[in-house]
């Protein structure tokens, strides 16, 4: 009988193992429905794997939550030529093989399914297929020129075992193959009806040199000059490392040359010339398949007469719950999210804070935010963000046109603006809370689409003239901080036969305000106050010329909306959150 007991026993532990077994496979399956897989095989043309090569795969078209732009993920195949990547978001990738001495191979419209697994075979051709090379006579003691010759020429003949005699030239042939360096030239003169210097996507005349140093770690050094050769001009340089295990760090210096003015003095007696400094490091650490933690810091340095000097330090927490639901924190503004293409990571690095003066002395604006946010994927076309923030300005710029007397009676907070032949004034200091709400979906493969709800405070104009008694240069006395709500939408568009696109918004902000709502978030999901317009338009490739030119039209502000006027006596003076502009150009990559 106890034998029996024990057996049953025994039975029945079995039996319940095994059931719980089954729930966690049932749970870990589930949890990973959302997701797709893509794997496959890389050969050489005569169907031996190869090992190294780097398989880059791109997209979804919608790839985060404030960004359209793709994402590219870099692996290796291994021993057997094989590579496998999981995790996927559902929707339509590219996938590129590259590897030394091959021929590329690029595989377009691999459509990626939940809880499916794509296959995918690239066949690589040898650079020199089109000669015919022979491995020597098999009888000879010693190979000579000959194995000279073949180890020279064709990879796919080495005899690998004779090779391994000499470690250096192994380690060589081994290294992991390097994406290719890009260089870009962009043109873009026109007026620019705009501050300075702001994060923008090309200002004037470009140029960037973008290298990879390994693997997984790059270098891009840029210069920048306006349209006119003489304002502002800018050299950056930029490193990162640590690219392809999902933890990136970036180290950024950037120095500007900057005219403030026509001559505009300050308090020491010392002309407009200015130089500037930008220095900033961020590092992402995923601490473990839920919870990643990206931090920096960036500073800012102005020289102009006396110095002015801005540091923000900034970290983000991020935990994903499951595959359709984030929880994120941040304090701090810190970089874009990502920049998928050259010409935008140029435009990243032109970023410096607003210049004004208040009592002669030069100040740079400086906004304090933290916000606590939530986004949920609906399906694999929708997504929705829901935000709480809380943002403190310090010295708050306002873009002005006005009068001689007008600016007079602003003294000493008032600082020319030689691009719009404006100015731009000095507001002091005010805090901001609210709530922004984002739905984006993608409409087939070419459309996607957002609509944004921002509540919060802004400057509104109280009084249409400056009141009697007020302070002289105190730009404070005619503004007030008031409870604001703005709406905005945007269509982005790709032309399938033309390849043109084109971005369309319209960002509407209650009447009387000059400044906007949640300039973060609204940077974040590249929005700018009333009707813009941006086309891209790729040109054809000239076989004399292999480069990739692109032609840029940005329309903002077409309306000419958020005009403010206010006076001071007879004097006028017309306060904006957003100039009328237009620039256009062209890129040039290769």
């Amino acid at each position: 009988m106890s034998n029996h007991s024990d057996a049953v026993k025994i039975r029945r532990g079995f039996i319940g193992t095994s059931l719980l077994a089954a729930l966690c496979l049932t749970a870990s399956v589930a949890r990973g429905a959302d997701y797709g897989r893509v794997s496959g095989s890389v050969l050489d043309s005569q169907g031996n794997p190869l090992m190294g090569a780097t398989v880059l795969i791109e997209g979804p078209l919608q790839a985060a939550a404030y960004s359209f732009q793709p994402t590219i993920e870099r692996i290796l195949t291994d021993a057997h030529g094989k590579f496998t990547a999981g995790h996927l978001m559902p929707g339509w990738y590219s996938l590129r093989v590259i590897s030394a001495t091959r021929i590329p191979a690029l595989h377009d419209g691999v459509h990626i399914e939940a809880g499916q697994t794509a296959q995918e075979k690239f066949v690589l051709s040898d650079i020199f297929a089109p000669l015919h090379f022979q491995l020597p006579p098999a009888h000879l003691a010693t190979w000579g020129d000959d194995w000279k010759w073949v180890l020279r020429t064709s990879a796919s003949t080495r005899p690998v075992m004779r090779f391994q005699k000499a470690p250096k030239a192994l380690a060589k042939t081994d290294a992991l193959p390097l994406p290719a360096s890009q260089r870009l030239i962009g043109m873009m003169p026109g007026s620019t009806r705009r501050e300075a210097l702001e994060s923008d996507a090309g200002m004037g005349s470009v140029l960037a040199y973008l290298r990879p140093l390994s693997a997984d770690a790059d270098m891009l050094v840029a210069g920048e000059m306006t349209a006119d050769g003489s304002q502002t001009s800018s050299l950056a340089t930029a490193f990162r490392k640590h690219l392809i295990n999902g933890d990136p760090e970036e180290l950024t210096l950037v120095m500007h040359q900057l005219n403030l003015g026509d001559g505009t003095p300050f308090v020491n007696g010392e002309g407009s010339q200015a130089q500037a400094l930008s220095a900033s490091y961020s590092q992402t650490r995923r601490l473990s398949d839920s919870v990643t933690v990206t931090s920096g810091i960036e500073l800012d340095y102005l020289n102009a007469g006396s110095g002015a000097m801005t540091v923000h330090p900034h970290v983000k927490l991020e935990y994903q719950q499951n595959p359709s639901n984030t929880f994120a924190i941040r304090f701090g503004t810190g970089g874009p999210e990502s920049s998928s293409s050259l010409i935008e990571r140029v435009g990243d690095l032109n970023a410096f804070p607003r210049i004004t003066v208040r009592g002669d002395h030069p100040h740079l604006e400086k906004m304090n935010h933290a916000e606590v946010s939530f986004d949920r994927k609906m399906g694999k076309t929708s997504r929705a963000q829901l935000a709480v923030y809380r943002d403190d300005f310090e010295n708050t710029a306002v873009w002005g046109i006005g009068t001689p007397g007008a600016l007079a009676w602003l003294a000493g907070s008032v600082l020319p603006n030689a691009h719009v032949n404006g100015v731009t004034v000095n507001a002091g200091n005010y805090g901001s809370s609210g709530v922004r709400a984002v739905y984006m979906r993608s409409i087939g493969n070419r459309i996607e689409a957002a609509v944004v709800y921002t509540t919060g405070s802004a400057l509104v104009v109280r009084h249409s003239e400056f009141p009697a008694g007020a302070m002289q240069g105190n730009l404070r006395e005619i503004l007030s901080n008031d409870r604001s709500q703005s709406v905005a939408g945007k269509i982005s568009a790709r032309v399938p036969m033309s390849r043109t696109e084109v971005t369309t918004s319209y960002q509407w902000i209650e009447r009387g305000r000059v400044t906007g709502l949640d300039p973060f978030g609204q940077a974040s999901l590249q929005l700018e106050p009333y009707l813009g317009i941006q086309i891209r338009q790729p040109l054809p490739t000239l076989a004399f010329f292999p480069a990739h030119i692109e032609a840029l039209a940005d329309f903002r502000n077409l309306l000419a909306q958020g005009y403010v006027p206010a006076s001071q006596g007879g004097d006028r003076l017309i306060l904006t959150p957003a100039y009328r502009s237009f620039r256009g150009g062209f890129s040039v990559q290769f």
